[in-house]
């Protein structure tokens, strides 16, 4: 049970649900808004005594804890993300793959050059000389050089 969920009417006596209902003005509340009413003023109400009080809080303090867990349970291990990540890697190749088969073959070109002018409109320069052998370990070889 969250804090949002409205309060479990039913699961209290009748005079208790009655204060309940007078302090809403008859309307259904939820625990959160139970909740943030001071035991002080619970006390002031009528049919609301320090059982009943304990009562209510006992319904509100198990939806707080319940929302704990769960806020708690969220923290998932680097592992946990990693493999959920590769799943949803996977539902999305699988996805791609049924909108291609399902994609006409002359829009498939169409998009797939889009693609490509666009990422070749995007691309960084590439330097204009290419690499000589030896350049990739570090060491320029200039033709009028001996080395």
């Amino acid at each position: 049970m969250r804090l949002d969920e409205p309060f479990p009417l039913e699961a209290v006596p009748w005079q208790v649900r009655y204060a309940l209902l007078l302090e809403f003005k008859g309307r259904c509340p939820s625990l959160r808004e139970v909740d943030q009413i001071p035991d002080k003023h619970w006390l002031t109400m009528p049919g609301m005594g320090p059982a009943s009080l304990e009562m209510v809080r006992s319904i509100t303090n198990a939806g707080r804890r319940q929302e704990a867990s769960q806020a708690t349970s969220h923290s998932l291990s680097d592992a946990e993300l990693l493999r959920r990540l590769e799943g949803l890697q996977e539902d999305l190749r699988w996805l791609e793959g049924q909108l291609k088969a399902r994609m006409p073959k002359d829009l498939r070109r169409k998009r797939n050059r889009q693609w490509r002018d666009h990422a070749a409109q995007n691309q960084t320069a590439l330097p204009s000389q290419e690499f000589r052998e030896g350049e990739a370990s570090g060491h320029r070889s200039n033709p009028g050089q001996g080395t």
